[in-house]
């Protein structure tokens, strides 16, 4: 059986850059309907009808660029993944974009066909990881805050780590031989307990306990 059709929204205010990748995501396989918006609020104003699968943000944007639109959109529709379209890589902007929820991010001179590989992996990985994912990630350092590591089960703690390794839902389920309906329910127990939003903020959560490294 073929995977579901990915609907994608694209936000980017420059004319010429939006109309090319929006024949570019019209060459993907796994792409479906397309939409375009200039800035954040038109893009919301979409979203308020009809949500996306995926959405492709680019950061400076004006009426409402990509920090305050990734915002809205983590917090209306937890279940749209993000990539954002950057040539920003510092420390801060790029924590506030983890914070915020991001999926992914990409760079403008990205290749179409790591465009495409990025936009596959945030729908079925809940994250793409590159080398501007490894430095947002190594950026986080060892947190020193309040230890929420030992909330955690033994299946909850197996879970993260399979997540980490880039798993998609259907393999750990797999793997662990329980159902995708079940790999959910520890997966938003994991998040509760954590604090986090998604498998980005598990990565960093990971990270900062020692679990993994980069």
């Amino acid at each position: 059986m073929e995977p579901k059709k990915i609907n994608v929204y694209l936000a980017d205010d420059h004319n010429v850059v939006r109309k090319g990748m929006i024949r570019l995501l019209g060459t993907f396989a796994r792409v479906g309907r397309v939409k375009e918006a200039a800035n954040g609020k038109e893009l919301l104003a979409l979203m308020a009808y009809d949500q996306p699968d995926a959405v492709i943000l680019d950061v400076e944007m004006p009426v409402m660029g990509g920090i305050e639109t990734g915002k809205r959109i983590a917090d209306s529709f937890p279940n749209v993944k993000m990539l954002i379209l950057t040539m920003h890589t510092e420390e801060v902007f790029i924590n506030k974009l983890v914070d915020i929820g991001i999926h992914g991010f990409l760079s403008k001179s990205a290749e179409p066909e790591e465009v495409e590989r990025a936009l596959y992996s945030v729908v079925d990985k809940d994250f793409y990881k590159n080398e501007i994912f490894d430095r947002a990630i190594a950026m986080a350092g060892h947190s020193n805050v309040e230890d929420k590591y030992s909330k955690l089960t033994t299946r909850e703690i197996e879970i993260l780590l399979l997540i980490c390794q880039e798993l998609t839902p259907g393999e750990i389920s797999e793997r662990l031989q329980i159902s995708e309906k079940t790999f959910f329910n520890h997966r938003s127990h994991i998040l509760t307990k954590t604090g986090v939003r998604n498998n980005v903020g598990l990565i960093r959560f990971a990270l900062q306990r020692r679990l993994i490294a980069i």
